[in-house]
């Protein structure tokens, strides 16, 4: 007696892909919190490894500025390293952490020449010090596209408390000012604001991402 074993029917399994919002949210959301995480972040590296760095050097004839600059130094690989991690995300792929000149020796002098002559470290300082300003573009995108969908959407349950004076958009348009209006041409502009959302927070992000990885990434 002999058997017939079948091969299972793949072809007639039906390929299950993920909903367009299962695969757009995620992205909007990892983009949205990129951009709006590095303002503040590009703020802190100012005040950080910026400002001690500029410090440190002032006072270096006095050696008081030496261990400042160490620390600022030092401050500004640390950005650089959590931007790294960051910029992946967005990218897609990791980002490739270069190889930061040593020195076996145990005194600080040493061991900031060795820092004072890398050049990935300089990098890093050049990042801290410009990345406020893609970062405030970026910002200012996505925040206004976010900005315009809440306040569209909400707008029905704010918009009475206006000032009565004021002329709102429908009525320049010649829509009259009746509040019904009002609620359906803001919940309209914040539609199109939202189904554009992604694309600008993509871009954004991208735009951000890309300039940090061409001062960040190992050369």
């Amino acid at each position: 007696m002999t058997t017939t074993q079948l091969e299972p029917a793949t072809f007639l399994e039906p390929v299950l892909t993920p909903a367009p919002a299962a695969r757009i949210l995620p992205r909007l959301v990892a983009d949205s919190r990129y951009v709006l995480t590095g303002l503040p972040l590009a703020v802190a590296a100012i005040l950080v490894p910026v400002t001690g760095l500029a410090i440190g050097l002032g006072l270096a004839v006095l050696w008081v500025g030496v261990p400042i600059m160490m620390f600022a130094l030092m401050q500004a690989r640390g950005f650089a390293a959590a931007e790294r991690e960051r910029i992946a995300e967005v990218l897609g792929h990791e980002i490739q952490s270069p190889s930061y000149r040593t020195v076996e020796a145990s005194r600080l002098p040493a061991k900031l020449i060795a820092v004072l002559i890398d050049a990935q470290t300089w990098r890093d300082v050049a990042h801290a010090t410009v990345r406020w300003i893609p970062s405030t573009i970026s910002f200012s995108l996505v925040a206004t596209w976010w900005a315009a969908v809440i306040g569209g959407l909400s707008w029905g349950l704010w918009g009475w408390a206006l000032p009565s004076d004021d002329i709102e958009l429908p009525e320049l348009f010649g829509f009259g000012d009746a509040y019904l209006t009002n609620v359906v041409f803001n919940g309209a502009l914040a539609l199109v604001f939202a189904l554009t959302l992604p694309v600008v927070a993509r871009k954004a992000a991208l735009f951000e991402a890309r300039f940090a990885a061409k001062l960040l990434a190992a050369h």
